[in-house]
């Protein structure tokens, strides 16, 4: 089995369960909120990469001796990790000031559009994507409230650290975004663990594990040298193509406008002039260029790359030392090859 067979096993099950656990919430007394929960059921559902609850399932799969929980509540359990990212997504966008997501309009964008007419809020996207994100939120504690999941306090202790982490990496992204002072050395490979290695990564990979009955705190560990650094690869990589879309040969400025504090800007030896035009809250194409033209002669996408291979083939060389079968150690291999295609 590989990384899509397996996709194509569980793909179709997730989005199942996504589905039912919005139509469950629709029981409502108001046809306004009914109507926004399909909307944000639909956000959910757009096309996606479905990395985490994937990780999760393989993390489960890979490691039960017995069944320990139902397939519908392991399902459940799936599909409440892709809710939740959903529900990041949602405030993230707001954020950022972002007008796209997957491919259509960001939930904020396309509420203000449905309701300009109907109040006189030029905010009403916002306000009501905030507190739809939310209630994503509720919607999952309500829903593992409700199943069956083994020694279940410590398994929402570890899913609540999931999101605390990435909170705290969000923390960091918004505070060295735009940042006028100095950057402490080595902040972004922070930011790339806690928002992107341990969130999409680690995590769900972790919270299936800790469901079986395989316990052994040595394999923890194995598991965190396997998964952390194809994640924190796969940032680098992000950063790249968020900067240079290879594919269309063009730049991406989106980082650079928001003055994101990027693993391109780590590796480079920068000055305090190209700091200062990073750090403007407005910034014209000669602006751009000048970023951009710096960031290519200090040789730092090369450097970029050249470490991003070396976390893949650390997360490669690790993951033989996991305790599970050759069959699930392709499985991973393959979502890892998959993601270090640039």
């Amino acid at each position: 089995m590989n990384f899509l067979d397996f996709k194509n096993l569980h793909l179709k099950y997730i989005e199942r369960y996504i589905e039912k656990i919005f139509d469950e919430k629709k029981n409502t007394q108001f046809e306004e909120i009914e109507e926004l929960i399909e909307e944000i059921k639909c956000f959910t559902l757009r096309p996606g990469k479905r990395i985490r609850p994937l990780l999760f399932l393989l993390g489960y799969e890979a490691y039960k001796k017995d069944e320990t929980i139902s397939k519908e509540d392991l399902y459940y359990i799936a599909a409440t990790i892709e809710i939740m990212h959903s529900f990041l997504l949602i405030h993230d966008d707001i954020m950022d000031r972002a007008t796209i997501r997957r491919g259509a309009p960001a939930l904020h964008v396309l509420l203000k559009e449905k309701y300009k007419d109907l109040v006189n809020n030029d905010r009403v996207g916002e306000d009501l994507a905030v507190v739809l994100g939310d209630l994503m939120a509720f919607f999952v504690l309500e829903t593992l409230s409700k199943l069956q999941i083994p020694n279940f306090r410590y398994f929402l202790s570890v899913f609540s650290k999931c999101y605390i982490n990435t909170a705290y990496g969000q923390i960091l992204d918004t505070l060295y975004s735009l940042r006028k002072g100095k950057i402490r050395k080595n902040v972004s490979f922070e930011i790339s663990k806690l928002k992107t290695s341990y969130y999409t990564f680690y995590f769900p990979f972790y919270l299936g594990y800790i469901l079986t009955d395989f316990s052994n705190s040595e394999e923890e560990e194995i598991i965190r040298e396997a998964i952390v650094p194809a994640g924190i690869a796969f940032q680098i990589r992000d950063d790249i193509i968020s900067t240079f879309d290879k594919n269309s040969g063009k730049p991406n400025t989106t980082d650079l406008l928001e003055g994101k504090f990027t693993t391109l800007i780590e590796l480079g030896d920068f000055d305090e002039s190209f700091f200062k035009v990073l750090s403007k809250k407005e910034k014209n194409e000669s602006d751009l260029d000048f970023l951009l033209r710096s960031i290519k002669s200090r040789g730092s996408i090369e450097k970029a790359r050249n470490l991003m291979n070396a976390y893949f083939e650390e997360s490669l060389t690790n993951l033989e030392r996991l305790s599970i079968s050759n069959q699930y150690k392709r499985v991973l291999k393959g979502l890892i090859e998959e993601l270090r295609k640039i």
